[in-house]
């Protein structure tokens, strides 16, 4: 019987500290260092209408710091618009997904959002993307990905 239980014991050890990414899961849990996204890919709200790389309308990227703020950086030509502001990950009722809600210090062009205020929704997919939810009120798809960490 001891056995038994030392044997049920290690295997639950086993499992407890394995890592999700070990099953080839994606973690959903935002990790909290120094974070640069790089927007990668448009997609609209018509058949084929997905853009990459220099295709897309613009260039976009944020930087998430450790202490909860956040820089959203876009390139439209040659014209850079930079808004900041704090972000916080939430959860929603019965949602098993991660989401980084980013609330601006002041009303800029290039937040991407459905309520036209100072809030903007970025659902965490997994360690390496992120999207916006800016598409579920008829905005453009947009993904990014972990460039820095």
């Amino acid at each position: 019987m001891r056995k038994i239980a030392a044997l049920t014991l290690l295997l639950f050890t086993i499992i407890s500290c394995s890592n999700e990414d070990d099953f080839g899961l994606e973690s959903t849990q935002f990790v909290f260092s120094e974070q640069k996204w790089e927007l990668t890919k448009m997609t609209g709200s018509f058949e084929n209408s997905e853009t990459t790389g220099s295709d897309m309308e613009w260039q976009e990227y944020y930087i998430f710091s450790p202490e909860g703020n956040f820089l959203k950086s876009r390139t439209v030509g040659e014209v850079v618009i930079e808004a900041i502001g704090t972000f916080e990950v939430v959860e929603f009722e019965n949602d098993v997904e991660h989401y980084l809600e980013l609330t601006y210090d002041m009303d800029y062009d290039i937040i991407g959002n459905c309520t036209g205020d100072d809030k903007e929704i970025l659902i965490y997919r997994s360690s390496k993307m992120i999207s916006s939810l800016w598409m579920a009120c008829d905005g453009p798809g947009l993904d990014y990905e972990l460039s820095k960490n």
